[in-house]
């Protein structure tokens, strides 16, 4: 008499269809709150409930156990393995491989399928989209739209035999992005992501002290292997001035002490941040203005390559400049500065209180809302504030305009524009945060020149320079609008997977850290490794 044959693999299959809304409803299952269950209904439904994480022995597949894997790696990518139930799913498959009798696994089988489907679908929209549910209280800019149809994009890479591939796929095509990810794992790799610290002093309080701790913040940080001696830890030093954006002068000022206090552990949640902060972007314009408020830096592109650069002085903390998508329509020459009200009020007529002739030495003129010019000697300014000043004040063209000879506007709601300026001393500092809000470009008047050759303006550049020589403003429309991004990024990779790291200038990534600590905390409070019992 011959043994019939079990088929576990279509066995599997009856049951998982025949189960599944009991096991979508089911207690141990809700209690997860599972994020992409809805996706996880599509595609079952359309593949007919077919199992593609178990294996014909009921066990798990090599390529689910090489989703695991990538679920253990998810700081590669700035994530956190616990969102994606990593450890639930290692302990469910271990309890499965215990199970001698195959028939009996199918229970515990499909629910570690449900859960690695899920999985795969939430991971993949963080690669691609982001972890946090709402970004408002950290970018004024609108996130771009999620529109992958997840459930189609999973049977397509399982069809392709390409499941793992796909999904990193998924992550965001910005260069940026990679370059900033690449640097990431050679971080990882290098770094101890320990969370001490060594504080380390100014200099000028005291300097034995502060080499001392400089060179314990050093072996930290893994610029130095040990305590060494002076002429390697200068070397170091520099080094490590040079990644962190400081000027590498060896020496351990205000910015520097500061950077070198910071531990390991919080230069990997900068990382963290900046990533999640690219996923929320669209891919950038091939030609392209691209300001990094905390690198102070501006850089102009041509079909994606680097053309044009120069330091920028942005926003100080009170005003700061605040990320901006938009396109440059205009420049203008010799521009006159319509002073805000806001400045007016707050400065400009503080100023001239103290000082009468104060109007006149800054070129100052003062108008009706009509822009009829009002002769300032008949104004009482101690009699001026909020409700009683009703007048323009603008300053007129030239070197010492506040906006220099030239300014490029593209207009937004914020009033913000790129200008020159006549304070070029503070293009030597250090750390640039000192405008009301609008960006000052050091090289502003060779980014004018570049731009109007690029866009074959028939206004050119010695047209643009006859304008300010006769001082006279004209206002030059592109024939081309330049796509214009403002973005605040505080770390930035290079193609050799290095890593820069920038003062976080307006505390946002302090601030978006701590929402995504949160939000895992609150995730993991409502996991438990027993809630599936086995």
């Amino acid at each position: 008499m011959s043994i019939k044959q079990v088929n576990f693999k279509k066995e599997m299959q009856s049951h998982f269809k025949n189960h599944y809304a009991s096991l979508y409803n089911s207690t141990q299952l809700k209690k997860l709150q599972l994020d992409s269950l809805q996706w996880s209904n599509t595609f079952y439904r359309n593949n007919g409930y077919e199992p593609i994480w178990i294996n014909d022995s009921i066990d798990i597949s090599s390529k689910a156990n090489a989703l695991i894997k990538e679920f253990s790696n998810a700081n590669l990518y700035g994530l956190h393995a616990s969102r994606y139930h990593f450890s639930i799913i290692k302990e469910l498959g271990h309890s499965l491989h215990k199970i001698g009798d195959k028939s009996s696994r199918y229970e515990l089988a499909s629910k570690l399928e449900v859960l690695l489907t899920n999985s795969y679908f939430t991971y993949g929209k963080h690669l691609n989209y982001g972890v946090l549910d709402s970004i408002d209280s950290i970018t004024v800019l609108p996130r771009k739209r999620f529109n992958i149809d997840m459930p189609t994009y999973l049977a397509k890479a399982q069809k392709s035999d390409s499941l793992l591939e796909k999904l990193l796929e998924l992550q965001p095509n910005i260069p940026q992005y990679r370059t900033l990810q690449n640097g990431l794992t050679k971080y990882l790799k290098n770094a101890s992501l320990s969370t001490n610290s060594v504080l380390v002093k100014n200099f000028r309080a005291d300097s034995i002290k502060a080499i001392k701790q400089a060179k314990q913040a050093l072996v930290l940080h893994q610029y130095l292997d040990s305590i060494p001696t002076d002429s390697l830890y200068i070397i170091a030093l520099k080094k490590f001035q040079r990644d962190h954006a400081l000027k590498p002068d060896g020496l351990i000022g205000k910015n520097t002490a500061k950077a070198l206090s910071m531990s390991p552990y919080d230069y990997y949640l900068k990382i963290v941040a900046n990533l999640e902060m690219w996923r929320w972007k669209e891919p950038l314009e091939e030609n392209r203005i691209f300001v990094n408020v905390p690198a102070y830096e501006l850089k102009l592109y041509e079909n994606d390559s680097l053309t044009f650069e120069s330091k920028i002085v942005v926003g100080k903390k009170k005003t700061a400049t605040p990320e901006i998508k938009d396109s440059l329509q205009y420049i203008i020459a010799y521009p006159y500065w319509n002073v805000p009200r806001k400045i007016s009020l707050e400065e400009i007529i503080l100023k001239a209180q103290k000082d009468s002739t104060y109007f006149d030495r800054n070129n100052y003129e003062l108008l009706t809302y009509r822009k009829d010019t009002v002769n300032m000697n008949t104004i009482d300014w101690n009699k001026m504030n909020e409700d009683t000043f009703t007048y323009l004040i603008r300053q007129k063209g030239g070197g010492a305009n506040s906006l220099g000879y030239v300014k490029f506007i593209f207009p937004n709601k914020y009033a913000i524009y790129l200008h020159d300026t006549p304070a070029k001393s503070l293009f030597n500092r250090e750390l640039r945060s000192f405008s009301h809000g609008c960006v000052r470009v050091e090289k502003a008047l060779s980014m004018a020149s570049h731009i109007l050759k690029s866009d074959r303006n028939r206004y050119t550049p010695d047209s643009m320079y006859a304008y300010i020589k006769k001082r006279k403003e004209k206002s030059i429309k592109l024939n081309s609008t330049l796509p214009v991004y403002i973005y605040y990024f505080t770390v930035k990779g290079s193609d050799e997977g290095e890593l820069v790291f920038y003062n976080d200038l307006y505390g946002t990534d302090r601030k978006l850290t701590h929402l995504l600590i949160q939000q895992r905390n609150k995730f993991n409070k409502r996991l438990s490794k027993n809630i599936i019992a086995n």
